[in-house]
């Protein structure tokens, strides 16, 4: 997905980039033809990885180097003022500097060890969002905080850097909602293997992508081979945009569907976006059918004999009261739909996927995050496929504008009034198109992904953490 690498033009400040991750960060924006502005409190430090951005940069560009303690406000300040003195704008904020301090409650200086943790860990974040903003809200930029798993999960003798890190957090999507009436985005990285996590955040492929936490702790569509990319529920919406992207990017792809004319339409779309004119397998089957779903794996790998990449995307909606007459016809209908098909078609396509080492994604919602089944399926499969080489994630998409609103019984005038009403309430002032869904999608499926497993990845313009 060459667009969502280029930078060209772009200012980036990356604070704690003289080595690890930060300078690597630096590195890879600088690829990409980044102006890169980096900081440390190693002079040395920062003038090798000065050199190895200039060294990488298409047009030769040399990073402005600015030697500061991120932790002491005076340096926050230097450091914004001396960028925008510059280069006049800056368009990405990356907070990366920070310590890691584990000290027992009763550490006698327990107080100075908070203060000197938090100072740079979440002190200095705070300040310079603050000194950015301005200048952020001019370009319509974007901020991305590295934070760690610690700040998910407690550890013992640890609770100032896990402390510090739930704080970043949170902080992260408070800011997510604030900012982004003002055209800002605000995401976190829970860290380890980040640079290109980093790199598709703040690009506009990620542009429905705010206040969201990108897990990648170590839980395939750019390798030279065809990859055979099966989707389902792909004859509309959703499903139809991200087989039209992966037939885009050079896949083969399957789609399936109930309707025969739209299948046939999106079959027409992704041939004329192939670049080798690639015409899909397509598959009439209704997924809550177990036979159906048999069927389908079983095309798929006699069309190709092999499968790359599954997206569980088929799904439906549907809203009854707990007294309804027929709630356990209507439990029966949606959860066949939801969450069997998306057990038994996993379950089927586990051996064909662990030899090509493949990866699974599964379409939930933001009102997954609360429901939580195929979630915590997603995660049970992440842990249990991992060893086998297969990476399991979940897409929870916010309101995406669809025809689905229209099938409810909504007129168009009525659907197009009603995600009007829907998109001004989110922090980013729209809801969300089906390419944002499919450009999340085909950057988890990715090599560029490959540390990713076992995350819901929350595309939804900042909606989880809106008041709604």
């Amino acid at each position: 997905m060459s667009t969502s690498k280029n930078f060209a033009d772009k200012v980036v400040l990356i604070t704690g980039s003289s080595g690890g991750i930060g300078a690597q960060t630096a590195v890879e924006f600088a690829r990409y033809g980044a102006q890169v502005v980096i900081t440390g409190r190693n002079a040395n430090n920062l003038s090798e990885v000065a050199k190895q951005c200039a060294a990488v940069s298409p047009k030769g560009l040399k990073p402005l180097e600015v030697l500061a303690d991120v932790s002491k406000d005076v340096n926050c300040k230097r450091l914004i003022d001396s960028t925008i003195s510059a280069f006049k704008r800056l368009d990405i904020l990356v907070n990366n500097a920070g310590k890691g301090v584990f000290s027992p409650i009763i550490d006698k200086d327990i107080l100075d060890k908070y203060r000197d943790l938090m100072d740079t860990n979440l002190r200095s974040v705070v300040y310079l969002t603050h000194l950015s903003v301005q200048h952020l809200e001019k370009t319509k930029g974007n901020i991305i905080n590295i934070s760690s798993v610690a700040g998910l999960k407690p550890s013992a003798g640890g609770f100032l850097y896990c402390m510090s890190k739930c704080a970043l957090d949170m902080f992260t999507q408070c800011l997510a909602l604030e900012l982004g009436p003002k055209g800002i985005r605000v995401n976190y990285i829970v860290s380890i293997d980040i640079a290109n996590a980093i790199l598709f955040l703040a690009s506009d492929e990620a542009s429905f992508v705010t206040g969201i936490n990108f897990v990648s702790d170590g839980g395939a569509l750019n390798a030279p081979m065809i990859k055979i990319v099966l989707i389902t529920g792909s004859g509309g919406g959703i499903g139809a945009r991200i087989a039209i992207e992966f037939a885009r990017y050079g896949a083969q792809v399957v789609i399936n569907d109930r309707n025969a004319d739209n299948l046939s339409e999106v079959a027409k779309q992704c041939a004329a976006v192939s670049p080798k004119g690639l015409k899909p397998l397509e598959v009439l089957a209704d997924v809550s059918k177990d036979v159906d779903c048999k069927r389908l794996i079983d095309s798929t790998i006699s069309a190709f004999n092999r499968l790359d990449i599954l997206v569980n995307n088929a799904g439906k909606c549907l809203r009854c009261p707990i007294n309804d007459t027929a709630i356990l016809d209507k439990y029966n209908d949606i959860m066949d739909t939801n969450l069997r098909s998306v057990v038994y078609l996993t379950h089927l396509s586990v051996d064909h996927l662990e030899k090509t080492k493949g990866n699974i994604i599964n379409m939930s919602s933001i009102a997954g995050l609360k429901t939580c089944a195929l979630d915590m399926f997603t995660k049970c499969l992440a842990l249990e496929l991992g060893p086998k080489g297969i990476r399991v994630n979940a897409i929870n998409p916010g309101t995406i504008r669809t025809n689905m609103l229209q099938t409810l019984g909504l007129t168009k005038e009525q659907s197009v009034a009603r995600y009007s009403e829907i998109g001004g309430k989110y922090p980013v002032g729209r809801v969300g198109e089906p390419i944002d869904v499919a450009n999340a999608i085909l950057f988890l499926a990715s090599d560029e992904a490959s540390f990713v497993t076992g995350i819901n990845f929350v595309s939804d313009g900042g909606a989880l953490n809106a008041p709604l």
